[in-house]
């Protein structure tokens, strides 16, 4: 046996360990790592609402290990913006932020673009607030496209980076989907959007679609830009419920889905493709949303409101009935589906008020309901949620490892151990030798020179936990060992 399958063998072990113990940063919660940004990675072409060719792109995050460590496959995480799926980006402030975050936590991370806009209204919408009419569709139909557009083209960005696994390290058996309000009915629906029935019936072929009207729309909303509107739009059907982009036969397992102020267009926990892993849902929320319902409404019913009584606007028409966060809890409860999940609501109820009090539609503007109360908070709720649900065990390892025999007897000893502030490292070896030692979050807290002999190790300035100890003598890496460090 070579010494990296050893060690990658003591490493579970230890890790494991590690976990009872009590350590200074948490694994997959704690930000340890430095990260690198790889951006616009093209990952596919598809068909936008308008019948014309979509180039997709993401922007992807490693963590960073210290240069004298080799990376082991590491947990992926996608993360998806909001926008109503008509407008947002890739590059929005809040993924990014995301993106950063969790890589420095351990995981590759990629900011995930996907194709937007649908067909608008053939009628002109009058109303004193900019681009108002834009959210109005031609019919409830433009929406269901539009979120199975977007479906296909997460899972086709997820599958792009599963058949890449190998050259970004990445634990195809540890995936996570995470998105903000439209992105996290996308997270959910590339999660569990996986039986033909959950097909939209907005997926399928339907008649051609007017033109929307041309002076209040078209001009001022971004997904029109560039879009002909000379004849009827054609709708056909929109094809698989996983789309065409990158075909994989790669195994992944989705552990983890984080919806933040998302939600379903029907149940999706209902129906799962048979054998396949039920993963752990995340949900952040507020009842006073006027975008996404919390239990079960129109979208944009709260806003609808809004504008009717305080902007004399028409109503919102052509939305969609849409099934928030708690209603997704109390299906999971109700029926017994087995999702492990954790949601996080907020107590603020909308007070169908447009001028007084909190969550009223004047407040609403310095203080929306569809965003977060504590963002830093939140996230880190959700990566204590993910951490419980990963598999891998640490992101680095030593580096240039060698076969070593397996008769040989290790030259490193460690006495006492457990140790307290100090510990004799001995070390057989006929020369000096170099060496390093790694806490459990794969990271260089000592290197040092041994000598042969006895060696004094202070270890007071670290902190309880399980340590590795790795000498490397002539070329490589050649003896380990284990360290437990007591107060």
């Amino acid at each position: 046996m070579n010494f990296r399958s050893v060690y990658c063998r003591l490493l579970l072990l230890f890790c494991a360990a590690f976990a009872d113990a009590p350590v200074h940063a948490q694994l997959w919660v704690d930000t340890v790592y430095s990260a690198t940004k790889i951006a616009n990675i093209h990952y596919g072409t598809a068909t936008g609402f308008d019948g014309q060719p979509r180039q997709l792109y993401l922007d992807l995050f490693l963590p960073v290990c210290d240069s004298n460590l080799q990376v082991l496959p590491r947990p992926l995480a996608l993360f998806i913006h909001g926008g109503a799926f008509l407008a947002g980006d890739k590059n929005d402030a809040s993924i990014q932020s995301y993106c950063q975050n969790f890589a420095k936590r351990g995981y590759v991370t990629a900011s995930v673009g996907y194709r937007l806009g649908f067909v608008s209204d053939d009628t002109a919408h009058y109303c004193n607030y900019p681009n108002y009419s834009c959210v109005f569709a031609t019919d409830p139909l433009e929406w269901e496209r539009a979120y199975f557009r977007g479906v296909q083209d997460v899972k086709g960005a997820l599958r792009y980076l599963i058949n890449h696994h190998a050259q970004y390290r990445i634990d195809t058996a540890n995936v996570f989907l995470v998105g903000e309000s439209a992105g996290a009915f996308l997270a959910l629906g590339a999660a569990l959007l996986d039986t033909l029935p959950e097909k939209p019936a907005g997926a399928y072929a339907q008649p051609a679609a007017p033109p929307p009207a041309a002076v209040s729309v078209v001009n001022s909303c971004a997904h029109n830009q560039g879009v002909s509107l000379s004849a009827p739009f054609p709708r056909p059907d929109l094809g698989s419920i996983d789309g065409n982009i990158e075909p994989s036969n790669i195994r992944y397992i989705i552990r983890g889905v984080g919806s933040i102020y998302g939600g379903m267009l029907g149940n999706l926990l209902a129906l799962h493709r048979a054998g396949a892993h039920k993963p752990g849902i995340f949900q952040f929320h507020q009842p006073c949303d006027i975008i996404v319902p919390i239990d079960s409404g129109a979208i944009l019913w709260g806003l609808s409101w809004c504008f009717t009584n305080g902007y004399n606007c028409q109503a919102i028409s052509n939305t969609i009935q849409i099934y928030g966060s708690r209603q997704i809890q109390r299906w999971n409860t109700a029926h017994q589906y087995g999702y492990p999940m954790r949601s996080e609501f907020t107590t603020r109820n909308f007070p169908y008020s447009f001028l007084f009090g909190p969550g009223s539609c004047l407040d609403q503007i310095n203080n929306p309901c569809h965003a977060y109360d504590d963002r830093a908070l939140r996230e880190r709720q959700m990566a204590e949620f993910f951490a419980d649900l990963i598999t891998t065990p640490s992101i680095c390892a030593l580096a240039n490892a060698v076969d070593e025999p397996a008769t040989r007897p290790t030259r490193l000893t460690i006495r006492p151990n457990p140790v307290g502030s100090w510990a004799v490292v001995a070390w057989r070896g006929a020369t000096a030798a170099s060496a390093i030692l790694v806490d459990a979050l794969g990271r260089v807290v000592w290197s040092g020179i041994l000598h042969p002999g006895d060696n004094t190790l202070s270890l007071g300035h670290l902190a309880p936990g399980i340590y590795r100890l790795a000498v490397r003598s002539e070329a490589d890496w050649l003896d380990t060992a284990t360290l437990v460090h007591t107060p």
